[in-house]
């Protein structure tokens, strides 16, 4: 199907994108943004997504459900294709409320997928993940603002060196972030096939042990460097995600 030819600067999340010329409910607090905070009015357009590709543009009713969402009508649609290449960033998970920060932002940043690891130095469990309501919502409302199609997927994550195998398992090219003997991310990056998928991860706050390090490498890992200075995990997660975004200077 071809793109849509008119847009909307307004995404609202629906679960599943109709097909054109169906009605949608779309939820009360979702229209309350539309008719309160950006003043439109029925007959205004607004593009849906489902975070899994679909994309429409449909057009606000004047119609109510019993509950009180308002129904729009689907007038284009699309099935847009996910980000390429495919960027894995695994993490040691931070502590405290940090870990909303680093899923929201590294969704701006257009991760395609988010990968918990356990690591000798770790201070939270990965099981603090389990609370899968909040972080879906934190996804989405940060993909209806980055204005991308497609959710990142927030994947079951396990112990460090096993997590790696997986990623290699499944044709990913890894890193791990390290601040020294390391190249910077942009090189192993640009030194990547174009589309091959990369997974760069990320240590905890006390960083990777000797141990980790080496056994790391022993499967092939390459040691990147994301800038001069140390980073919070939040931080350096972003940072590889931007990086791993970037344009290479060869390809520009």
């Amino acid at each position: 199907m071809t793109r849509p030819t008119t847009t909307s600067s307004l995404w609202l999340h629906v679960d599943l994108v109709p097909r054109v010329g169906e009605l949608i409910d779309i939820e009360r607090d979702e229209a309350r943004h539309a008719f309160g905070a950006r003043r439109l009015v029925a007959g205004d357009i607004v593009t849906l997504f489902d975070g899994r590709g679909g994309l429409a543009q449909a057009r606000l009713t004047d119609e109510r459900t019993k509950r009180g969402d308002v129904l729009a009508e689907v007038v284009e649609r699309t099935d847009a294709p996910p980000l390429l290449p495919e960027v894995t960033i695994a993490f040691a998970v931070p502590k405290g409320d940090r870990l909303s920060t680093l899923l929201d932002l590294t969704t701006q940043a257009g991760v395609s997928r988010l990968l918990p690891v356990d690591c000798a130095r770790s201070v939270v469990d990965t099981d603090k993940l389990d609370r899968g309501e909040r972080w879906s919502r934190i996804l989405s409302e940060s993909t209806k603002v980055a204005k991308r199609a497609w959710s990142p997927e927030l994947v079951a994550g396990g112990r460090l060196v096993d997590v790696a195998r997986a990623e290699l398992a499944r044709g990913a090219s890894i890193a791990v972030a390290h601040t020294s003997h390391a190249i910077p991310l942009a090189v192993w990056r640009d030194a990547l096939p174009p589309d091959c998928a990369r997974t760069v991860f990320i240590g905890p706050e006390g960083g990777f042990d000797d141990a980790e390090l080496t056994a790391m490498q022993a499967l092939g890992a390459g040691t990147v460097s994301l800038g001069p200075c140390v980073m919070r995990v939040e931080m350096a997660a972003v940072a590889a995600a931007v990086l791993l975004r970037g344009e290479s200077s060869a390809r520009s």
